[in-house]
């Protein structure tokens, strides 16, 4: 059975973007932002071959601007190759950057390939390398923001059962500036990794943030019964830049409702005043 019910509902989700923003055109920065978001996988020397592959792709753009300059990139691929090498990559990649005064900009990558029915006797393994990679930066801490997110995830899967028997998972997020700086390197046992040629450095904090991974290794499991594996490696990466108003432009918005509410009521208590002497000059008369 083909167990690839997870990486299409996160490919139609992706394909199918609703995006909603708000943008304030009277903002006086010219300060820059930038998000990158971007990830690599690459297998080679599978043991055995599948009988079947998929590669799934889709990217998606958005800009806009009131002022400003923003611009957006997104790029994803995939292949899998059943030969004598027997071997599968794809890589995802989205940027965003903006400078001035007025825009928002984000950008959408994503990236799987799918291996059917690899029929194992014994013993199922092949060799791998990888990249996932976040950065941002930002200029002015009161008017800009810049996010970037994304999501690396290998499965192995029996194809018989459907059920899970290794993963790999990779997972940041970075908020520029915000509290929501998170970086996550999940995985499974049967994973040995080449530490020699593996490293992860991540910095949280401030106006330029990142989060950095590079990997080399090989994956290995033993059977004990002929078994038929699905094998899903899948990712998405997420970016986006946007500017916000200065909080002393609120406040002077803010001031200049409050005052002129103070002044219509002063006028309205004024006329009030004067309606009431002239009802009393006529009751007089």
């Amino acid at each position: 059975m083909k167990k690839y019910t997870k990486v299409v509902k996160r490919f139609l989700a992706l394909a199918a973007p609703a995006i909603a923003t708000s943008i304030l055109a009277t903002l006086p920065s010219q300060a820059a932002t930038i998000a990158y978001s971007e990830s690599k996988f690459n297998i080679n020397n599978f043991s055995s071959s599948p009988l079947d592959v998929r590669t799934l792709t889709n990217n998606v753009t958005t800009t806009i601007s009131t002022g400003g300059q923003v611009t957006a990139d997104a790029n994803a691929e995939a292949k899998f190759n059943i030969d004598a090498n027997n071997s599968a990559s794809n890589l995802s990649f989205s940027q965003a950057q903006g400078q001035g005064d007025g825009y928002t900009g984000s950008a959408k990558s994503f990236a799987a390939i799918i291996g059917y029915d690899f029929i194992v006797d014994k013993e199922f393994s092949f060799d791998f390398s990888g990249l996932f990679n976040l950065k941002t930066s930002i200029d002015d801490a009161l008017t800009e923001r810049a996010n970037a997110s994304g999501e690396f995830l290998y499965e192995l899967y029996d194809s018989d059962s459907g059920n899970l028997l290794d993963s790999f998972k990779i997972f940041g997020n970075l908020s520029t500036i915000g509290n929501n700086d998170a970086f996550a390197f999940e995985p499974s046992s049967n994973i040995t990794f080449d530490l020699s040629q593996t490293s992860i450095d991540k910095s949280f904090g401030g106006t330029q943030e990142y989060a950095l991974t590079s990997f080399k290794g090989e994956y290995s499991r033993t059977f004990d019964k002929p078994t038929h594996l699905t094998l899903i490696e899948s990712k998405s990466n997420q970016v986006s830049v946007y500017t916000v108003p200065e909080p002393s432009t609120i406040l002077g918005s803010l001031f200049s409702c409050t005052m002129f509410g103070a002044v219509s009521i002063r006028k309205r208590k004024r006329a009030s005043s004067a309606a009431l002497l002239v009802n009393k000059d006529l009751r007089s008369v």
